[in-house]
């Protein structure tokens, strides 16, 4: 089993060159709570802090865009997943 690298939250806080307050809001979305994230959620993160940034979306607007994001991703996979077994089934 592969463990994947956790990273602290301000370090990637740092990188983004995101504030403390960026992170306070996001939280209190129920968002980022953890002090330590995986890099699905540190790429989230990243997300988050551009479109609070850039294009102005509140923390309660992340949190559904990240959550539609999610199932979108998910719906993505399990589309994925079905043509690769209707590609099978149809060379078998």
């Amino acid at each position: 089993m592969t463990r994947r690298r956790r990273i602290e939250i301000r370090e990637v806080l740092v990188h983004l060159g995101g504030s403390e307050g960026l992170l306070e809001g996001l939280r209190g979305e129920g968002l980022f709570e953890s002090d330590f994230l995986d890099p699905r959620e540190a790429e989230e993160l990243r997300i988050a802090a551009l479109m609070i940034e850039e294009l102005g979306v509140n923390p309660a607007g992340v949190q559904v865009a990240l959550h539609l994001r999610r199932r979108l991703l998910a719906l993505e996979s399990r589309l994925a997943a079905l043509a690769e077994h209707l590609h099978r089934d149809e060379e078998g």
